[in-house]
């Protein structure tokens, strides 16, 4: 559609009509004719146009767009995301191979987190204890620390308690008692006295065992004695028993001959 300008007039009108509309208004009211198109404006000017429907219209739109989004708005999500919903990520849990350890000043313990990738350590008091990056505790002094693991938004601890070490005494070696005299064998019979190892003059144990000692070379009945009983004993049989550690002799009695042998105790 286009406008044109009457050269009679000067109005503007539309190209749908063959004459102007204004022009024949005027000359209809002036022959007394009935007005076809009354109502339209024969001043100077332009006719403005109608533009509240359209705003209506488009508030309208958007006002029943906003009530579907709100009333369907997940399924239009879901529509659109093949039905699934994001993956909610599993919460960081870590735990520790121990939970507390008591240790002594100067002994270590190696710590382990599971539960995450990247695990960070450290000690609540590095004067008690420290820790390094792999999660191994070092005892400093004594008292209590707390060792804590670290990832993302979780956390583990380990009570470390630390008490002074107990030295342990050197075992020393008693004196060598003297070694008694052997008298002449008056039997003349060659007699040995040996431990089941088959050792002679000398044999070595821990604390708490037993070795069984025999004489070979006679039947008669051996009288046993112990140099040192807290050391080693000796029973009626000839079986000794570690006691301590140190060093004694073992005395075996028999047919008028006087055996020894010694056993180191560890």
């Amino acid at each position: 559609m286009h406008l044109l300008k009457c050269p009679k007039c000067g109005e503007m009108f539309s190209d749908t009509y063959k004459t102007c509309p204004f022009c024949q208004e005027d000359e209809e009211r002036h022959s007394n004719k009935p007005v076809k198109n009354a109502g339209r404006r024969t001043g100077g000017g332009r006719a403005k146009p109608k533009v509240g429907g359209g705003v209506v219209i488009v508030c309208l739109v958007l006002v029943l767009g906003l009530a579907a989004y709100t009333i369907f708005g997940s399924q239009i999500a879901a529509f659109f995301t093949g039905g699934k919903d994001a993956p909610t990520p599993e919460p960081t849990v870590l735990t520790m191979n121990k939970t507390s350890v008591e240790l002594t000043v100067g002994s270590s313990f190696a710590l382990t987190a599971t539960g995450a990738d990247k695990v960070s350590f450290s000690s609540s008091d590095e004067k008690i204890a420290t820790v390094t990056a792999d999660g191994t505790v070092q005892a400093v002094s004594t008292g209590s620390a707390v060792i804590t693991a670290s990832a993302a938004d979780s956390t583990a601890t380990c009570r470390v308690t630390v008490t002074a070490a107990v030295d342990q005494p050197d075992p020393v070696a008693p004196d060598t008692p003297d070694t008694p005299v052997t008298p002449d064998t008056p039997t003349g019979k060659d007699l040995t006295l040996q431990s089941i190892y088959g050792t002679s003059g000398e044999f070595s144990c821990n604390v708490g065992e037993t070795v069984p000692l025999e004489v070979d070379g006679t039947d008669a009945t051996v009288t046993w004695s112990s140099s040192d009983s807290k050391i080693a004993t000796v029973d009626a049989s000839g079986v000794v028993t570690a006691v301590s550690s140190g060093k004694a002799t073992i005395t075996a009695s028999v047919e008028g001959q006087t055996l020894t042998i010694e056993v180191l105790v560890w």
